[in-house]
């Protein structure tokens, strides 16, 4: 969630500079960063909870300050906008429901795909509860392209009779991507300046 970047001069190096990243769009905080788990994100409700509180802390505080005399009277003053940013796990109850699309796979495809199928469609259900056709439909399509994708990766499970912890993480990390898309979604209808990042594109994990 960030605020309408102010004016700002432009700046003769191509590489950006460590305020510019701390600080962007020349503002005058640096982020805050909060992390919502599963019991935060349960429903559709607390989806808007936690996006109204992104909106607030983005918009800055009025923080008390001495007077100038050092009399006990105070004064306020603004902070001006904060970029904030939110790391969000899956909603309540969806990582153990990808365990279980996993789990089944192993004895019987159909089961699994029933299991996933109630996994998404919860998902979907917040997700249009949020947001407009023209801001869920996108959206939608890509976790609907996820599930497919989850059950490529589990149809081999059958062959092998064991779950990789590899292919448990793929599976059950898809929850937490679902997660956040909804999150922005629910900010994009309410006109917030906001952005998504999928961790898996930035963040690599090298195995001994």
């Amino acid at each position: 969630v960030s605020p309408s970047p102010p004016s700002s001069s432009s700046s003769s190096s191509s590489q950006p500079s460590p305020s510019s990243i701390t600080r962007p769009n020349n503002s005058p905080n640096p982020w805050e960063v909060h992390k919502f788990g599963g019991a935060s994100l349960a429903d559709a409700s607390l989806y808007k909870t936690v996006g109204d509180l992104l909106i607030r802390e983005s918009r800055g505080r009025v923080l008390p300050s001495p007077s100038a005399d050092d009399s006990p009277t105070t004064t306020t003053t603004a902070s001006g906008p904060i970029p904030t940013m939110a790391v969000v796990s899956a909603r309540a109850g969806m990582t153990d429901q990808l365990v279980r699309v996993v789990d089944s796979a192993l004895q019987d495809m159909t089961q699994a795909e029933r299991e996933l199928d109630l996994a998404l469609s919860g998902q979907l259900s917040i997700l249009r509860s949020l947001a407009s056709p023209s801001i869920a439909d996108p959206i939608a399509a890509r976790m609907e392209k996820d599930a497919k994708d989850i059950l490529s990766v589990v149809q081999s499970l059958r062959m092998i009779r064991s779950v990789p912890p590899s292919v448990m993480e793929v599976v059950t990390g898809f929850g937490e991507i679902w997660s956040a898309q909804t999150l922005y979604a629910y900010l994009k209808e309410g006109g917030v300046r906001v952005a998504w990042l999928d961790a898996r594109d930035v963040l690599i994990v090298k195995s001994e």
